[in-house]
């Protein structure tokens, strides 16, 4: 799949943007806060109606206007057996309030856009999912799972409900077991499904991950392994168990709301003994990974999109990078570097951005 075509009006620096772009790499060049990353923002933002920038939607607005409105045209090609096809995507966002449109019929729910457009985001903040925590690691789980598969998307909404519904509770000054339980019930129902497909993505993942690294470092050993809150035991039991400290504690100490993921370099632990060097190859593989799973799973390639990823980087390791990407997927590279394209041989298709209109070279 590729994002042919974007229209967006009032997103950002952008008044009104309507732009065609190549299947293959496009190189968006510009001096920092022309709109370069808020580019990127609205195509992650057509694909899961979120901002990898912000929870507070009406940011994205432009200033003194009441809404936005962003709109692709997704082209597809699954094999050689079938047509390519092209689907429509329209978000609009105006008095709080958010409408998903898919091929001129609005979407009830936002898990029906899921799959539309998949991405696979990397930025420098996402160097943050070696060296954050717990929390971090999780939300790069769920939104990228979420891509892939509709039901875990779901579970996740439900299990979310039954967990502050159990905190509420805790936190009175008296509540009873039978009032607990149902949504203890909920809680290990639904934590089933998301353990279990945790589990499948990372060990989809992480083979391509360790492939990636090791291309690029060829003497680091790069070790990747899922760590759930609860194992063994059921949720259920651990929550009747656990009932009494949970009280005292005033939230729910274990569940799928706790898991991690382990990251080791040569069996060392990477938030605790990594290099700045090391930390972003090492994100860069886990990421990039993806690419390669989802291809893999879906028969289908993601659009990659990457935020002045290069930076940083001495030339060597970043064209390990750029060659350890997957050909013939569409991916969206920013840069202040004009010279980018011609010093890693990107064969880009180049597009310049300033104060938010975009021109494309040639």
């Amino acid at each position: 799949m590729y994002l042919k075509n974007l229209f967006m009006k009032f997103f950002r620096c952008f008044s009104e943007l309507n732009m065609e772009f190549s299947s293959g790499t496009n190189l968006i060049l510009g001096s920092n806060a022309q709109g370069k990353t808020s580019l990127l923002e609205a195509i992650y933002f057509l694909a899961l109606a979120r901002s990898p920038r912000t929870n507070v939607e009406k940011e994205m607005v432009q200033y003194g206007c009441g809404g936005f409105l962003l709109k692709g045209w997704v082209e597809y090609s699954r094999s050689d057996s079938f047509p390519t096809r092209t689907k429509t995507i329209e978000i609009r966002w105006g008095k709080g309030k958010k409408k998903i449109i898919i091929d001129g019929i609005e979407a009830e729910r936002v898990s029906e856009l899921l799959g539309n457009l998949r991405v696979v985001f990397l930025s420098n903040d996402h160097f943050n999912l070696v060296t954050g925590g717990g929390s971090v690691k999780r939300r790069f789980l769920d939104i990228q799972i979420s891509q892939w598969d509709r039901e875990y998307l779901h579970a996740l909404q439900e299990y979310n409900v039954a967990l502050r519904q159990r905190n509420e509770l805790l936190r009175r000054s008296y509540v009873t077991d039978e009032e607990l339980y149902p949504w203890e019930v909920a809680m290990d129902k639904f934590s089933k499904i998301i353990v279990e497909a945790r589990r499948k993505f990372l060990s989809k993942i992480a083979p391509f991950a360790v492939m990636l690294h090791n291309a690029i470092t060829r003497d680091e050993n790069l070790e990747i392994r899922y760590v759930p809150s609860i194992e063994g035991d059921s949720l259920l039991k651990v929550l009747q168990v656990n009932r009494k400290s949970d009280a005292e504690y005033g939230a729910t100490q274990r569940g799928p709301h706790r898991d991690d993921i382990e990251i080791k370099i040569n069996r060392y632990p990477v938030r605790q003994y990594a290099s700045r060097g090391q930390i972003r190859t090492c994100s860069f593989a886990l990421i990039i990974a993806q690419v390669y799973a989802m291809l893999e799973e879906h028969n289908e390639p993601p659009v990659l999109l990457a935020d002045e990823l290069l930076s940083e980087l001495d030339s060597e390791r970043s064209k390990k990078m750029v060659e350890s990407i997957p050909k013939g997927i569409q991916s969206f590279i920013t840069s202040a570097d004009t010279s980018l394209n011609e010093t890693l041989g990107l064969n880009a298709s180049l597009y310049f951005i300033r104060k938010g209109k975009i021109e494309k070279a040639g």
